[in-house]
């Protein structure tokens, strides 16, 4: 089965480990002990706490830096997807992933919405809105076939082919021109 963790969402999740910020003042309030900071990094805990043959999907990433992406990158057999949801980003902390780090690295990279607890919409138009600068058949990538193969359904979803049963949208509102989404973006699905 798929391991789906959220990670590296915030400063302060790096920041524990090292001691510091406002969830380790909180476990210290709290009278609580983490007995997890002694693997250093929270890339370094998934690593030392999740089997290198398991499917793993990794949420937000926001604080990730190349040395967290390439130790988890190298640590698992399967390859890693990195699900960005970048409209809660922007809602919750204002942080942005980091797109062209992932890039850099040949990450394999997914769209997700996150919850209505922290985002102003599950609208996948409206993440991959936020991430300007990327190629719209890119976007499109990360948000169809991206997501099938991270949760595994790819032989089944996320493309059109022979023996395939892919959902299907249209794009109404975007700017063909110049291949991009704009403010007017919308998706209807057809099927």
């Amino acid at each position: 089965a798929v391991i789906s963790v959220h990670l590296l969402e915030s400063n302060d999740e790096s920041e524990l480990y090292a001691h510091r910020g406002s969830l380790a003042e909180w476990y210290k309030r709290m009278g609580w002990e983490c007995d997890f900071l002694g693997y250093g990094s929270p890339a370094r805990r998934i690593a030392g706490s999740i089997e290198r043959n398991r499917s793993v999907v990794l949420v937000h990433g926001c604080r990730a830096t190349e040395e967290d992406i390439a130790t988890l990158n190298n640590h698992f057999i399967n390859p890693v997807t990195w699900v960005l949801c970048p409209e809660s980003n922007r809602y919750i902390s204002g942080l942005t992933p980091p797109v062209t780090l992932l890039r850099q690295r040949g990450s394999n990279i997914a769209i997700g919405s996150d919850s209505l607890s922290s985002a102003r919409s599950l609208s996948i138009i409206d993440n991959l809105r936020q991430l300007n600068g990327i190629p719209l058949a890119e976007l499109l990538g990360w948000a169809t076939i991206g997501g099938a193969r991270a949760l595994r359904m790819d032989d089944t979803i996320g493309s059109i082919a022979i023996g395939k049963r892919p959902g299907l949208a249209i794009i109404e509102g975007a700017d063909l021109h110049n291949m991009r989404l704009t403010e007017e973006s919308i998706a209807h699905r057809i099927l």
